[in-house]
């Protein structure tokens, strides 16, 4: 079931404008018209998912890099602090 019909239709509408458009500048070969309109049509697809992504989380990185250099701060503190407590007899 359908919730926007408009919006539907809106986007065939835009959908045939730009296969017109893609038509009319491969001087009317259909085949040729169909890449461009399927290259277009991803275009526009990559950018709209940049957008989503960009507003959904900043830094999205973030967590777990500082999970990773925490683990392996704590790592190389363990080493060195083992490597000098059986060099200098601590235990």
């Amino acid at each position: 079931m359908n919730c926007h019909p408009n919006k539907d239709a809106e986007q065939e509408d835009h959908n045939n404008l730009l296969y017109q458009e893609c038509l009319q500048k491969a001087e009317g070969d259909k085949i040729r018209a169909m890449a461009i309109y399927t290259h277009r049509k991803a275009i526009l697809g990559k950018q709209d998912n940049k957008e989503d992504l960009d507003q959904r989380e900043k830094w999205p990185m973030l967590a777990p890099l500082l999970i990773l250099y925490t683990i392996g701060t704590i790592g190389v503190l363990a080493l060195v602090f083992g490597f000098l407590a059986s060099r200098l007899n601590w235990w």
